[in-house]
């Protein structure tokens, strides 16, 4: 079952992630599903809203029984949903949760729950590494994030805890306060702005006012830079904003091609990386259910073969090679990319784990 969002701040994100997921439940009933049983995908929509996610996890784990849970879209929303999940011992796999706390060091009991999507904690410095090798000497560097955003504030932390490591002087600013400095042309301009929030529009809204403003330095962000919805709305603006992505359409990997020509062949339109890794996230589950060996009449007992089997996973997919860390966070490359002001984007590079 999925608790995806498709409304509210998650259109830019749930709706390619249940067509990814549909992609692939297609797929493996096509080849016998799960040793002959039929996979079934029952979509939830939490409206973007942590509340509403909670309750629909507690129908999927207690009223409906599922096997286990794919999603929600959002961290603010796994955090209230996921406790629900592992107190009743059944498996998550998180496709997009990026904030800190999702797996291994949670603030709740959390042994139950996995992801597919690479943390911010992660991601956020390996990005900053590569800017930081393209700045000026003595450039400083602006860290944004919009008020009464918690996933845009605690990416920021990790964003500047990654510059402070990096050695270049930096601040926590609004976007009103950076498009003054550039517009008055004051000496303290940062030579990076680093963007981190949880909406796409709003990445894309920061980095048009930016180009507008006049400001002409590097430009980097978190996950939310990664959608191509954020990438054809700043249109021009964006090329050259940079961002650290779970996957990368170049990959020529046979397992990513694939993927791509069954997902324009289904919709008529290419997948980006939220689709990529809900398409992965269901073939993981599916990989591990069939070494589980499940019986379908004890629940418990099949959840927790499920967890024991996820753990195992070690193979190859359209995000690169894949596997879960002890704490059941990713293991897999890293595809630094850049927008290349037509929706698309560019590889800058790939770090390997």
């Amino acid at each position: 079952r999925t608790d995806i969002s498709t409304t509210g701040d998650g259109v830019p994100f749930g709706p390619q992630q249940v067509k990814g997921a549909e992609l692939a439940v297609e797929q493996i009933n096509d080849d016998d599903g799960i040793n002959g049983a039929e996979l079934t995908l029952s979509q939830r929509d939490d409206a973007s809203d942590p509340t509403t996610s909670a309750k629909e996890m507690t129908n999927l784990v207690k009223s409906e029984k599922v096997l286990a849970v794919l999603g929600p879209t959002f961290s603010n929303s796994a955090a209230e949903a996921d406790p629900v999940a592992n107190q009743n011992g059944t498996p998550v796999l998180a496709v997009s949760n990026t904030g800190p706390g999702i797996v291994g060091d949670c603030d709740y009991p959390c042994d139950f729950i996995f992801r597919d999507s690479l943390g911010e904690a992660t991601a956020i410095p390996a990005n900053v590494k590569s800017l930081t090798g393209q700045m000026a000497q003595n450039a400083t560097a602006a860290v944004v994030y919009p008020a009464d955003d918690p996933f845009g504030e605690s990416s920021a932390q990790t964003a500047q805890d990654a510059l402070d490591k990096d050695g270049v002087s930096n601040a926590p600013l609004r976007i009103e306060q950076v498009i003054n400095l550039v517009r008055n042309r004051k000496s303290d301009s940062p030579g990076l702005v680093f963007i981190t929030a949880s909406s796409g529009d709003t990445v894309a809204e920061y980095i048009t006012q930016l180009r507008d403003a006049g400001y002409k330095g590097l430009i980097g962000g978190g996950n939310a830079m990664n959608s191509p919805l954020v990438a054809r709305t700043a249109g021009q603006a964006g090329e050259g904003a940079q961002s650290a992505a779970a996957w990368y359409a170049g990959n020529a990997s046979e397992e990513n091609q694939d993927f791509i020509s069954a997902y324009k062949e289904k919709y008529g339109e290419a997948p980006d990386q939220f689709a990529a890794q809900a398409y992965t996230g269901v073939k993981l589950l599916a990989d591990a259910a069939e070494d589980a060996d499940l019986t379908f009449d004890d629940l418990a007992a099949d959840r927790k073969a499920l967890k024991s089997a996820l753990e195992k996973v070690d193979e190859e997919t359209p995000l690169g090679e894949f596997s879960f860390t002890p704490d059941h966070d990713v293991s897999q490359p890293i595809w630094i990319v850049a927008m290349n002001g037509q929706g698309g984007y560019n590889l800058v590079e790939k770090v390997n784990p």
